[in-house]
């Protein structure tokens, strides 16, 4: 299935000339975005709908519209054509900086630059899951929720998706908007550094091994980096100077757009102070991260089953497909998709101290560290890969969202993908949408959910 977005090539070729022509004149620093930036949007894309239609099993067009172009205006000049007996997806502009991703079944869709990946999935032991009773709904809760929801109308940059709210282990609120139900799978963007977050500390602990350890790469051993610890890097304080603008050409957008193994090029930065000094966002770390646990466990095919087995399976998160890069490591920065009650089960599994169905699946100490704030974050607002509440250390009021309690912490993503957790009120608050150029604001809603639960 081909689509073609068509302006004339001579309209682009004279567009394209004046920004090169700008680039040389006013600011060299365009470079970037003439040399990164097409590719950069025709990747975004390609992953996108790839992942759109043959992990969502949604229509292209739906993704490219709702997805691909709000991203990026400049989308609106592509082309895509989706190939269902390849299982790809190319996308280029006016035939120019083409992208692929491609699609093997359990993991999902691959952007690639050399051979397209092939990736099998395992055998997995048979695990009994957790799953939720049957809903209780709270009726002011769900005019809450209601009320968020008619924002898409009033606010369409907004596009909330999903919201559900879990009270005491029991779903009390659950909507959707027109187009998804409680089959359809929502992509994580960085709430999946939090799945990550939890995969090592349940590593950790299945070897006996210690979070202030080093992860031991070769490239490491004889500079700076060879201080940094894996606590460092959950803490995202390990002085690696790792840039996150998301413009066209900067660590981050090369990381996810233009390298095959996305864990190799991060190990690549260097550092800019002494671990635990400076907190930093980055998605490169988390990465490293995922990379590291690949590379103790074994094989793309063992840390899926490692990944199921010891995680998604007994928390009774079945609908996962974890996405890894064309050379088979996760992309623990970005590219996770569950349904909306699966990911209140995420919620609900640190909501209970890492139990779930009278089984511990976490360690007995590992909720307290990712809600500890890293002394490095200035807002006391990180944690072990989760986001924190907790405010400046001598001033809690400065805080994340001051209409919330200083407990709530929260994987969080981009376009305003959000699993809170609030353990005093027994709550865990989901919601998954579209958010661009405005905020869900969670402040008002989730805070408002709190304060009548």
């Amino acid at each position: 299935m081909k689509k073609q977005h068509g302006r004339s090539l001579v309209t682009f070729l004279i567009i394209f000339t004046g920004i090169i022509a700008g680039a040389l004149i006013l600011n060299p620093q365009i470079y970037n975005y003439v040399a990164y930036g097409p590719k950069v949007i025709n990747g975004l894309s390609a992953k996108l709908i790839c992942s759109g239609v043959f992990v969502a099993g949604r229509e292209a067009e739906d993704v490219y519209q709702q997805d691909a172009i709000p991203s990026n205006g400049i989308a609106k000049h592509q082309s895509y054509d989706v190939n269902k007996q390849l299982e790809e997806v190319t996308v280029n502009t006016y035939g120019f900086y083409e992208q692929k991703a491609k699609f093997n079944p359990g993991f999902g869709c691959s952007l690639y630059h050399h051979n397209a990946p092939q990736f099998s999935v395992p055998e997995l032991a048979q695990v009994d899951g957790f799953d939720w009773t049957d809903a209780k709904v709270d009726p002011d809760i769900s005019q809450i929720v209601g009320q968020a929801f008619k924002e898409n109308s009033s606010k369409p940059h907004i596009d909330t998706r999903a919201m559900l709210v879990v009270q005491n282990g029991t779903i009390i609120a659950e909507q959707y908007a027109p187009g998804y139900d409680q089959s359809s799978l929502f992509l994580s963007w960085s709430m999946a550094k939090s799945v990550i977050s939890t995969l090592v500390g349940i590593w950790l602990d299945s070897e006996n091994q210690s979070i202030d350890q080093s992860p031991g790469f070769a490239e490491w051993e004889n500079d700076d980096r060879k201080d940094i610890t894996l606590r460092h890097l959950l803490n995202m304080a390990s002085g690696l100077k790792f840039e996150e603008t998301y413009e066209p050409g900067d660590n981050a957008t090369r990381m996810l757009f233009f390298e095959d193994d996305a864990a190799a090029y991060a190990r690549t930065v260097k550092t800019e102070a002494k671990p635990d000094t400076k907190w930093v966002y980055s998605s490169g770390t988390t990465n490293i991260l995922s990379g590291f646990l690949k590379s103790e466990i074994g094989s793309l095919e063992d840390y899926y089953r490692f990944a199921f087995e010891k995680l998604f399976l007994p928390a009774g998160m079945t609908s996962a497909v974890f996405e890894p890069d064309a050379s088979g490591n996760f992309i623990g920065s970005s590219y996770l998709y569950m349904n909306t009650r699966d990911w209140a089960k995420f919620g609900q599994l640190y909501l209970q101290d890492g139990e779930l169905n009278n089984k511990r699946i976490l360690p007995k100490d590992w909720v307290e560290f990712v809600r500890a704030p890293t002394k490095a974050a200035p807002r006391g607002e990180y944690g072990g890969q989760f986001w924190l509440n907790q405010g400046a250390q001598n001033n809690p009021k400065d805080r994340l969202y001051p209409n919330c309690p200083r407990e709530m912490y929260l994987a969080s993503g981009h376009n305003g993908q959000y699993v809170a957790i609030i353990p005093s009120k027994q709550l865990v608050i989901v919601r998954l949408g579209w958010a661009n150029g405005e905020r869900f604001d969670l402040n008002k809603y989730f805070c408002e959910i709190i304060a009548a639960s």
